[in-house]
This record gives structure tokens, sequence and C-alpha cells, in this order.
């Protein structure tokens, strides 16, 4: 046996919708957070330690962290397959879905910028720096590279004239949009 608890369904339907709200709610919170994450920058509030503040209720909070966008086979494509479905079989949009993807999509080229302001506040220019991208896959400590962010994050940096290079134990060759990427 290789199963420790079964969980009945009301029936297939049941069972791979309970599996899209939960990459469902993952993704809007993931999206919640990034937007959070730019304002909060702008208000120069530390978000860290608001996350960290707000996980000290006791009860109906979950931590989730801002990054570059959302990775997977799961979180980026179960969702937008569930607001495709709505809006095709029901002719309304799932306007959360469709929101936390426009937001997360962006984050990205978010995070390209942001790098961008830190190099020019230090008098530095973006073409030509040598940047280190630290994990490449869209997880911790996993291979699987699968709709991971840092594709475009580095897309968007090469795009700024960056030269990348990379660092992720898990992942011994990696390219960007055809740039093979130099690992450190």
């Amino acid at each position: 046996r290789f199963i420790d608890t079964v969980v009945p369904a009301a029936g297939t339907k049941e069972a791979e919708t309970a599996k899209l709200l939960e990459n469902t709610y993952r993704h809007i919170n993931i999206a919640l957070v990034n937007e959070m994450a730019r304002f909060c920058h702008e208000l120069d509030i530390d978000l860290w330690n608001v996350i960290d503040l707000a996980r000290t209720k006791p009860f109906g909070f979950q931590a989730f962290y801002p990054g570059p966008g959302v990775g997977g086979h799961c979180i980026p494509i179960d969702p937008n397959y569930l607001s495709y479905n709505v809006r095709t079989r029901l002719g309304y949009p799932f306007r959360f879905v469709e929101l936390a993807q426009e937001i997360n999509a962006t984050m990205p080229t978010y995070v390209a910028h942001r790098a961008q302001n830190i190099l020019n506040a230090d008098g530095l220019a973006t073409k030509g720096a040598t940047i280190l991208l630290l994990g490449v896959t869209y997880k911790p400590d996993i291979t699987d590279q699968r709709e991971s962010p840092a594709v475009d994050l580095a897309k968007a940096l090469i795009d700024l004239g960056a030269h990348l290079t990379y660092h992720d134990p898990h992942v011994s060759t990696w390219s960007a949009n055809g740039h093979l990427i130099p690992r450190a």
C-alpha cells in the first residue's frame, strides 16, 4: 500500500475540479502577493516583514511570497484552462484568474526593471552587466523547468543588454529563448 488516505468524491468532475480549485487558489494568491510587492516597494514597506507579521494569526492565513512569476505544469496552466472553459462554455469570464494571469505574467519584466533600477542607482548600466540568476526551475530542489518564469526573466534581462550566468545545482545546462546561458 502506498496511499495513506482515501478521500471520497461525489464523482470524477468534483475530484478534477478540486485540483483546479487548489491550483487556482495558489495562482490567485501568488498574484496578490506579487502585486503587493510592487506597491510595498514604492511605499517603502518591507513586504517580507508584513508576511511574517500576518503569519502570526493562528488561523485563516497561508503565507505566499513574491517572485518573478509562476511556473510548473499546474499553476500557470490549469487555472487558465478553467478560465477558458468557463468563458467558452458559459459565456462569461473568470475574472479572478484572468487578473491573476495578467499580474503574474508581468512579473519577469518587472523584476528585470527592478534589477535595472538597482544597477542605475549605483551608477551602473544594465547593458554589459553580468547578472547571476540563482535557481532556474520553478521551485526549489527540483530539476523540472516547465513554465519557469526564469526563462522570461532571462529574456527581459538579455533584451536590456545584460550578460547572464546562472547557478542551479539541479540544472546542468540551461537555455532561455535560444540563448545558452553559462552555468556559474
